[in-house]
């Protein structure tokens, strides 16, 4: 039975998982007429990504987008400027950075231009080949800058993760995949993100919908309006929602859309 969708006037959508499939990198034919359809509508659409800005000028083969929350929120921007950016603190860097050199783990530092890494592994390459984009070149350690850090991804076990969660208090971890996790400020992520667009664009909390599948969508799931689970998020994520739809290969963005009324 199809669900009646007033009042709907901005749709956040994360990338990989969704937009785009994990199995062809591509964004599927059922999503673009979607998208365009929805803006034939009037209703405004955002991306909400942990990637960083560097990699979203892809998307524009596809579709451009309103506004790009990137880096779980903690830089977010339009082709306009710049609607927010919080930086990790300094210190937290420091100590990150003595965890490393005890532990021995990978661990992509980013900021606003781009990103450094100190080296790769088989559980970087396993990141980069499911977002399909290449690998960065290593650079040493001590020469990533300390204040400029929007986020950092540590590849690493979980026993680790829980000793830089306890080390460093003033930073958030949210998992990517099984040893890859996204760190951002305390107080960050994408529903924050997603606040500063409504404020932006003059948009109300009630007149969102949000898809994702990743844990760091939760957030952004239970803060809009309506959130949507693709159907190959793991349980946890399908809880946060309020509706769970296909995978992005089962055109799962269109079927919701369409369940919700907001397709025809």
């Amino acid at each position: 039975m199809q669900v009646a969708s007033t009042g709907i006037k901005a749709i956040f959508f994360d990338i990989d998982g969704t937009l785009i499939s994990f199995k062809t990198h591509t964004m599927p034919e059922s999503t673009q007429q979607a998208l365009h359809a929805l803006r034939e509508k009037g209703i405004k659409l955002f991306v909400a990504t942990g990637r960083a800005p560097l990699m979203m000028p892809f998307l524009d083969k596809y579709f451009q987008f309103d506004a790009y929350l990137t880096l779980n929120g903690q830089y977010c921007y339009t082709p306009e400027g710049v609607i927010r950016k919080q930086m990790i603190d300094p210190g937290e860097i420091r100590k990150l950075k003595v965890l490393i050199k005890k532990h021995h783990f990978p661990c992509l530092f980013v900021h606003e231009k781009g990103g450094s890494l100190n080296f790769i592994d088989d559980r970087v390459r396993e990141l980069f080949r499911m977002i399909n984009y290449p690998l960065p070149e290593p650079k040493d350690l001590e020469d990533f800058p300390e204040d400029q850090v929007l986020q950092f991804v540590i590849f690493t076990p979980g026993e680790v993760v829980e000793r830089v969660r306890q080390a460093l208090p003033r930073v958030k971890l949210t998992r990517f995949m099984r040893t890859c996790f996204d760190a951002i400020p305390v107080g960050g992520g994408k529903d924050m993100g997603i606040q500063a667009v409504m404020d932006y664009a003059h948009i109300k909390q009630s007149e969102t919908m949000a898809f994702g599948d990743g844990h760091n969508d939760i957030a952004m799931l239970k803060f809009a309006r309506i959130g949507v689970a693709m159907g190959s998020s793991e349980d946890e994520v399908k809880e946060a929602a309020d509706f769970v739809t296909g995978s992005a290969d089962e055109d799962g963005i269109a079927k919701a859309l369409r369940h919700f009324g907001l397709l025809t």
